[in-house]
């Protein structure tokens, strides 16, 4: 299917997709836990898309939380859903266009910063790390939530989600985003990774009714109807390649002392250090 009406940046802001960060809000607790978030720690979103990661971290720590994302759609959205928040929180939060490049903010301003998928799409990925290097306190950390496949997708697959997109998807896995996402000079302080997988088509069609019949009705049926059936189609698309799905959960530690190598690590632990690789039991 070619020829989209809307982009599919636009179209999310259209049919009002949240657009959560992958695990979601379970992802976004174990954040807050594992690095200590609360009333006190700044945090810095990138990419913050909808504003759904900075918006959650608030509510549920009570932190201080500035979303940057270069689409000014955006940004609005992200502005009209923090609007919304009771309690004082939305005093806490403030989203701006702002390049991941170019942060501005000055030199230790931040605690904790959080990244879904964004780190995927900026060109200048190392200039991009020293501006997060630059605005981090030290011993400050670097949160990224990541897709990767666990299994590869085969090129109509691969076609179509980049038709969807507008761009195409590197058929990474997970050490190949490894060897991209821990520069030189950040410690990387944890893994984990999680499967996703596909649902039923029906669950995808009434998914895309109950989501497009609550946000479009404001438009006239035809337009409606295209706009829904272009949502199914990505919806669609979406589902066949979660199936191939996984998501990793990646925090990496500001530390200006470099970090001695470790040698002896678990089997299937990744090597950062030397190999830059999972490591596998030798047969010899």
């Amino acid at each position: 299917m070619k020829g989209y009406d809307l982009s599919y940046v636009d179209l999310l802001a259209r049919v009002g997709e949240t657009n959560r960060c992958p695990g979601g809000k379970r992802t976004v607790r174990d954040i807050a836990r594992r690095l200590g978030v609360g009333p006190a720690t700044r945090v810095l979103e990138i990419g913050a898309n909808t504003g759904f990661t900075s918006i959650e971290l608030a509510k549920i720590t009570g932190c201080t939380a500035v979303g940057i994302d270069v689409n000014e759609s955006a940004v609005s959205e992200a502005r009209r859903n923090a609007s919304r928040l009771g309690g004082g929180l939305a005093d806490r939060i403030e989203f701006l266009v702002a390049d991941a490049c170019d942060i501005p903010f000055e030199d230790g301003e931040f605690d904790l910063l959080v990244c879904g998928g964004a780190n995927t799409f900026i060109q200048q990925r190392e200039r991009a790390f020293a501006e997060y290097w630059r605005v981090l306190r030290p011993y400050g950390f670097v949160s990224v939530t990541n897709l990767f496949y666990r299994t590869a997708p085969d090129p109509e697959l691969t076609g179509d989600l980049a038709d969807v997109l507008g761009f195409p998807v590197p058929p990474h896995g997970l050490a190949d985003w490894l060897r991209i996402l821990v520069p030189d000079g950040w410690e990387l302080y944890g893994l984990s990774t999680t499967d996703l997988m596909a649902r039923s088509p029906q669950v995808i069609d009434a998914y895309v009714d109950r989501l497009c019949g609550a946000n479009l009705s404001s438009l006239d049926e035809a337009a409606r109807a295209a706009i829904t059936e272009q949502w199914r189609h990505v919806m669609h698309v979406f589902n066949r390649n979660h199936a191939h799905l996984s998501y990793m959960e990646l925090d990496l530690r500001r530390d200006d002392v470099p970090e001695q190598p470790e040698v002896f690590l678990g089997e299937g632990r990744y090597d950062p250090f030397i190999e830059q690789d999972f490591l596998v039991r030798s047969e010899a």
